[in-house]
């Protein structure tokens, strides 16, 4: 796949699957080219939208939840 063709697969899948206004495209679009892989990738790998407050809360404010040691030793 070209870089055009992977482009315009973004572009479809931000718009088609997530609903993403121009601002959001954009931001997604400079985060998966950051990370080198394609939006629908970075989306079902890496996002997700807790349905809950509680869930939210688990996610993304709990300090235990998905604790990783980066010691090496």
């Amino acid at each position: 796949m070209t870089n055009t063709d992977q482009l315009i697969a973004d572009i479809a899948y931000c718009i088609d699957e997530c609903d993403m206004n121009d601002e959001q495209i954009g931001l997604f679009l400079r985060s998966s080219e950051e990370l080198g892989v394609s939006c629908q990738y970075l989306a079902e790998e890496f996002a997700f939208a807790p349905e809950t407050p509680e869930e939210f809360e688990r996610l993304h404010l709990d300090p235990e939840y998905l604790k990783i040691d980066w010691r090496l030793g």
